[in-house]
């Protein structure tokens, strides 16, 4: 999906946003740091959390969190990357997509992952 489409909605929503050398869309939803990163393929989604949390000899409570987390939510992914937690919301779309029919819930859904998350690992679940 092209990027434009993503910064127009920003834009409009009122956003702050910028964009990197890499023409990735970077953006602050609710407080959290987020980006979009444009793809070859137009119908490709991906909106994500990067680094929300770094290791810290608990590796396997966190990938329970992340398998449990995966599990409960719709397209979320929660994954590993190097010693970093990061969190992904990936979906099909149209090749013309209405991106307001989608983007809040998407981010929504990454803040609601977030604070479940911390949850999960910090134990107070």
């Amino acid at each position: 999906m092209k990027a434009d489409l993503v910064e127009a909605w920003l834009y409009q929503e009122g956003y702050w946003h910028e964009i990197d050398q890499d023409g990735d869309l970077h953006f602050k939803y609710d407080g959290k740091h987020m980006y979009f990163s444009p793809d070859d393929d137009p119908t490709y989604f991906r909106v994500s959390m990067p680094g929300i949390y770094k290791l810290e000899n608990n590796r396997v409570k966190v990938l329970e969190a992340c398998n449990t987390i995966t599990r409960n939510y719709k397209v979320l992914k929660a994954f590993l990357n190097n010693d970093s937690l990061w969190l992904s919301m990936e979906l099909f779309v149209d090749s013309t997509p209405e991106v307001g029919d989608f983007m809040d819930r998407c981010c929504r859904i990454l803040v609601n992952g977030f604070n479940d998350i911390a949850k999960e690992i910090l134990g107070d679940n």
